[in-house]
């Protein structure tokens, strides 16, 4: 990566705040998980680790609904917008959590 990783998961971020919720997503649970919560949930760990390290708990969730959201990215496919903005949500999720480990090295 050429770009430290920091300015990498900053940059994500700030496309990220432009783009809108997915239309129609409020109602979708794809294989049980809540888009809406899930959404929530790792946008507030990912702000929060662009800061600094994060606390057990967020460190726990983002790597639980990191996980989660990669087993249902392919059930999105059907939505190319959805699919989009869940895999730019991956994507930062994935590089907060890297971040964030390099962090407690």
């Amino acid at each position: 990566m050429s770009e430290p990783k920091t300015a990498h998961l900053s940059r994500l971020w700030d496309e990220f705040r432009g783009m809108p919720f997915p239309r129609d997503f409020h109602l979708r649970e794809p294989e049980g998980v809540c888009m809406v919560s899930l959404d929530t949930y790792l946008a507030g760990c990912i702000s929060v680790a662009l800061d600094g390290p994060l606390d057990d708990w967020r460190r726990e969730v983002l790597l639980r609904l990191t996980a989660s959201l990669g087993k249902v990215l392919p059930s999105l496919g059907d939505d190319a917008y959805g699919l989009e903005y869940f895999t730019h949500l991956h994507e930062m999720a994935l590089l907060a959590a890297e971040l964030d480990a390099a962090r407690g090295e």
